[in-house]
């Protein structure tokens, strides 16, 4: 694969020749940041980091809302030498508290002694007697001002950190994935290629840019590929769903990615479809979550009328620690659905079949650059039997920042140990889910993510479904318990929906489950990025029991 410039060396090459770049929307408003823009901004972020004594190698903790800003504060920070550290913002309705507690637990992991932040978010962060007393600096984008930039620019190499990436957090303990220039360049490139990008796309993204997806996707991407991509708040999404596609239509977008769960939203939410234009969406990415065929099959038959045609759907696979995408579809092709056995699933093998059984989606074939193996507990299977996604090639992360007991569980000769269980079926990858995840009942694999979809099939399920395996040591094998989101209070109608899940799991995968719990919307946990917890959600049923 040819090896693709670092993004501040792209970004001034893009600005030379007045390419596009972001368009931000804020309700009716568009704000236009081309490339000659972003890099005036770059340069005067930069120059302020520096200023403020950031050192080549540095980490800067970046706490801002999608906006000029970030982008300005992400790519300044690598144009200074230094290492950008995007951090999650809350939604307009979100808890600031924890906000400033994870930045507390960041910061001290990245021994980070500059900050980005404003308004509210800085507000709080300089309260905070623990952060106060490791920063020696604050850099709020309403005081930045032009500050004079250096003769010359810090040097970057191809294999300094370009980026440190925090995990989801599902736990306490956030991790930092170390993505290198090389890394990153090698990864925007793969997405561009496995996407057959053209200067003619126009993208649109509503995803967090502190997350990866919509970091590297949506913002890293058209700096080594330039085209033009529009960016919506996620709260614009979240509070109304429609906003996203109705946006789409109007500027034209015919790439936007999204996870699986987005999609189903759309289906269940939005009324007169027939009002939308989806007619020149050609790239529906559909990752960050199991991709399901139900929601392939539910949103392409919803907006069929709006022009949607199925074979737009772009289902892959990534993960932060190979910076982003490992594996996709050709383009063009469209989803790949594939029906398997169920009782040979349970016992770790894909055997196909003609009817019945369980339809699963392909995510695609190994992205530029990338290699994927499935492993077992003796080393590398073959295709067909089920074990964990292993993957390694340039976009690998160079291991979790000063973790090096976790990065050596991660990382063996070169290949990352994704933790994804899954298989290799007519030469393309099917992820079956976490193999932390793994419920072990009577002696059968029972796959979370297969008893959640039929949970959510049940017309009384508002919201979302999380089920996870509890201890039980009388009966010598795991517990299942099913927790949804649900509207209904009646005391007889939440008896009929947790009888009817309990059927439609005994009837679907000859699986008993033993416990339905009904919670109230928004009452499962999910991480920043929209992933059910399944643990915090563990937790919380174990509290509350």
């Amino acid at each position: 694969m040819p090896e693709a410039p670092i993004l501040p060396v792209a970004l001034e090459r893009n600005a030379a020749a007045d390419a596009p770049y972001l368009v931000f929307h804020a309700g009716e408003v568009q704000r236009r940041l081309d490339a000659r823009e972003a890099w005036v901004e770059a340069r005067r972020w930069a120059a302020a980091m520096l200023a403020a004594g950031a050192r080549r190698g540095d980490r800067v903790p970046i706490l801002l809302p999608t906006s000029k800003d970030f982008v300005g504060a992400f790519l300044g920070a690598q144009l200074a030498g230094a290492v950008p550290v995007p951090l999650p913002t809350p939604l307009t309705f979100g808890r600031l508290d924890r906000t400033i507690e994870r930045l507390d637990r960041i910061v001290t992991d990245a021994d980070a002694r500059l900050l980005v932040s404003t308004g509210r978010y800085a507000r709080a962060a300089g309260a905070h007697a623990g952060l106060t007393a490791r920063l020696r600096g604050m850099l709020d984008p309403e005081a930045l001002g032009t500050p004079r930039a250096p003769t010359r620019w810090p040097g970057v190499d191809a294999d300094d950190l370009a980026l440190l990436q925090y995990t989801s957090g599902t736990s306490g303990d956030p991790k930092g994935v170390e993505i290198t220039h090389r890394a990153l360049a090698a990864n925007t490139l793969a997405i561009a290629e496995a996407l057959a990008i053209e200067p003619h796309d126009v993208g649109l993204s509503w995803l967090p840019v502190f997350h990866d997806m919509g970091l590297i996707g949506a913002i890293c991407t058209p700096v080594t590929r330039p085209f033009e991509v529009h960016s919506l708040a996620p709260e614009a999404f979240i509070m109304r769903p429609r906003r996203w596609l109705h946006t789409l239509g109007e500027v034209g977008a015919t790439i936007s990615p999204a996870p699986n769960f987005a999609y189903a939203l759309c289906t269940s939410r939005i009324d007169r479809p027939d009002e939308l234009r989806l007619d020149g969406w050609r790239a529906a990415l559909n990752g960050a979550e199991t991709v399901y065929a139900a929601t392939l099959d539910g949103f392409s038959d919803r907006f069929a009328r709006a022009g949607f045609r199925r074979d737009a759907f772009t289902p892959v696979y990534g993960l932060a620690e190979s910076t982003l995408v490992v594996t996709a579809p050709p383009p063009g092709r469209g989803p790949r659905e594939t029906r398997f056995d169920v009782t040979a699933l349970e016992r770790g093998r894909a055997v196909e079949v003609d009817h019945g059984g369980r339809a699963l989606v392909s995510v695609g074939v190994p992205a530029a650059g990338a290699e994927v193996r499935i492993a077992g507990a003796g080393g590398p299977v073959d295709a067909g039997v089920v074990g964990e996604i292993q993957t390694r090639g340039p976009s690998v992360m160079r291991g979790y920042f000063r973790r090096a007991d976790a990065s050596a569980a991660s990382l063996d000769d070169g290949w990352l140990r994704t933790g994804d269980l899954g298989f290799v079926h007519g030469g393309e990858l099917y992820v079956k889910g976490r193999a932390k995840d793994l419920i072990v009942q009577s002696g059968r694999n029972v796959y979370p993510d297969d008893v959640e979809q039929i949970a959510l099939l049940d017309p009384a399920v508002r919201g979302a479904a999380a089920a996870f395996a509890v201890s039980d040591e009388r009966r010598g094998t795991d517990a299942l318990v099913v927790v949804v989101e649900v509207t209904e209070r009646d005391p007889d109608t939440r008896a009929r929906v947790a009888k009817a899940i309990r059927g439609r799991v005994l009837d679907a995968l000859s699986v008993g489950v033993d416990e339905v719990a009904l919670w109230p919307l928004g009452a499962i946990p999910r991480t920043t990025s929209g992933k059910v917890r399944r643990s915090a959600c563990r937790d919380a049923w174990s509290r509350a029991s």
